[in-house]
């Protein structure tokens, strides 16, 4: 009996501890619909509005200010020309209430849109890079590209037997039935590689899509799945993890690669 209240107390610990690491305060606040999405704006000019806009999208941990506090807004001002930036706070109750895509394109890319910026792409970090594939899905073509730092693509280990056993997402998709179920949180990993092997990612018209990642990333599973439908030249493995370093370093390479 006591190695046994041991071992559930083992549990309990456990347990907590992986709680409190997704929701650090033990719960996570619902947003206020009726409050509009905290942002942070970076304008190149003064005085006007630029031609190019990035939204950038937060991780599970981090928040608005932290993209220009790891010199990414900086970074980026200067490899693009013309360039303004908005950091949103888009945190992980957007994702948890189902609102997350819908509020990106009702209060930051459809303004943005009226304001006449002629290109708009979404920078996403993380849980960020899961918001800008469900900001896609929501409202295909909205934006004219995604960026995505180490993007989380779920964690279901059974999912991704099914993906690799069918030889991959692509073939995996086409064998189910569709489904576009947007807002079902107990299916949401599943309906995201639905939508993942069905775009014609490789096509020369595909979106522009650009993943940058470390080979030691905690996410690698879902990465480098998603990896083998993007066009190679695209995909960018970095030495390092889940770590701000390499996100930099692969935003660095992105920015150099593409022909603004």
């Amino acid at each position: 009996m006591k190695l046994l209240s041991r071992n559930l107390e083992t549990i309990a610990a456990r347990l907590g501890a992986l709680i409190m690491q997704i929701f650090p305060a033990g719960r996570v606040p619902k947003p206020d619909p009726a409050k509009p999405l905290a942002v942070i704006w970076y304008y190149a000019k003064e005085s006007a509005r630029s031609q190019r806009l990035f939204i950038f999208l937060p991780g599970r941990r981090d928040r608005a200010a932290d993209f220009a506090r790891h010199g990414l807004i900086n970074m980026a001002q200067r490899r693009v020309g013309d360039l303004d930036c908005v950091a949103v706070d888009a945190t992980i109750g957007y994702y948890l209430d189902g609102s997350v895509a819908d509020r990106i394109q009702r209060e930051i890319v459809i303004p943005a849109r009226a304001r006449e910026y002629r290109e708009i792409w979404l920078v996403g970090v993380s849980m960020g890079g899961l918001g800008a594939f469900f900001h896609e899905r929501t409202f295909p073509g909205a934006t004219d590209g995604l960026i995505l730092l180490a993007p989380f693509l779920g964690d279901d280990r059974k999912l991704f037997a099914d993906i690799d056993a069918a030889g991959g997402a692509v073939p995996w998709a086409s064998a189910q039935p569709y489904r576009n179920v947007e807002r079902n949180r107990a299916t949401y990993q599943r309906d995201l590689w639905l939508f993942l092997g069905r775009l014609p990612f490789r096509q020369a018209s595909a979106r522009q899509i650009w993943v940058a990642y470390g080979d030691r990333d905690r996410l690698l599973p879902g990465i480098e799945r998603l990896s083998t439908v993007l066009a190679p030249e695209r995909v960018f493995r970095l030495p390092g993890g889940h770590t701000w370093d390499v996100w930099k370093s692969g935003f660095d390479e992105i920015l150099k690669r593409i022909t603004w």
